[in-house]
């Protein structure tokens, strides 16, 4: 266990994240010690988890603290657009744009649990850091809960900030429901990071966590303790309403190649189709 500090002080956030890193290096040595004597070659996470991580190359450590600073500005940021595109919008739209968001986010948060889990992907540059993580994520399923929920959702920062100069170039930002629908996809994705450490919390959440999860609004434990059974090839979804959905496409296909290829198109297309969706649903009902 990590050493308190003064006055049996709660371990501060780095402690918290070299707890985690040690655990990564005493499951890796472990791993490689069972490998040799199976003679079978070593699982992906266990190599890189020996490397040293580059901008380009997934490596340890595997667990990061995470800027602070950002994750209030882009939350101070989002909020701002919402608020600012709501005031321009009827109140019934705003709500259409969450409840598009709540299902679209969900269905986005499948979709790239899909990808970050599929082994292969731990060697594709810049994206392997994340899979790596999220595949040692596994093994040490208490992460999450262990981590400050800044870092958790700090876990995003890198990604928010690839995407943000994208969104502005696709987005007509003088356009209430872009306003809305674009703040709402950071506070959704927040929210997901909520709900699936909710989910690990196993009762001892809060009560609003406890209360979304019994009305199927969140991912609740044991849905998602069925997930972290191998080979862990469902209920991928971090809010869990779209895991039919997700479900249905990997019928179609498991290929990793094209599951990452709708990661990366829908990363860069799904808020401009979702603030069409809204568009055209508030004309059809006139509430535009």
């Amino acid at each position: 266990m990590c050493k308190e500090g003064p006055n049996n002080a709660a371990p501060t956030r780095q402690q918290q994240i070299d707890l985690l890193n040690a655990r990564v290096q005493k499951i890796t040595k472990k791993a490689i010690h069972e490998a040799k004597e199976a003679e079978e070659p070593l699982a992906l996470e266990f190599v890189h988890a020996q490397k040293q991580m580059t901008i380009l190359t997934a490596g340890f450590p595997i667990y990061q603290r995470r800027s602070a600073l950002l994750v209030y500005m882009y939350a101070i940021g989002a909020s701002c657009l919402i608020i600012r595109g709501a005031l321009m919008i009827h109140p019934l739209t705003t709500a259409l744009c969450v409840i598009t968001m709540l299902f679209g986010y969900d269905f986005y948060s499948g979709i790239l649990h899909v990808v970050f889990d599929h082994p292969d992907n731990i060697a594709v540059p810049i994206l392997g850091q994340p899979c790596l993580e999220f595949q040692w994520h596994h093994a040490i399923p208490y992460d999450i809960v262990q981590k400050d929920f800044v870092d958790v959702c700090g876990d995003l920062n890198v990604a928010i900030m690839i995407l943000i100069p994208i969104y502005c170039t696709m987005l007509d930002l003088d356009n209430g429901v872009a306003m809305v629908i674009g703040g709402l996809k950071l506070w959704m994705a927040y929210f997901g990071q909520f709900s699936h450490k909710s989910a690990h919390m196993y009762g001892n959440g809060n009560t609003l966590a406890t209360w979304l999860q019994n009305h199927g609004l969140m991912i609740s434990t044991k849905e998602h303790t069925a997930h972290h059974k191998p080979p862990h090839d469902i209920d991928f979804c971090l809010i869990g309403v779209c895991n039919p959905l997700i479900d249905a496409l990997r019928t179609l296909t498991t290929n990793n190649r094209i599951w990452v290829s709708l990661f990366f198109i829908w990363s860069i297309f799904d808020l401009a189709c979702y603030v069409r969706v809204v568009g055209t649903l508030a004309q059809f009902l006139q509430i535009s």
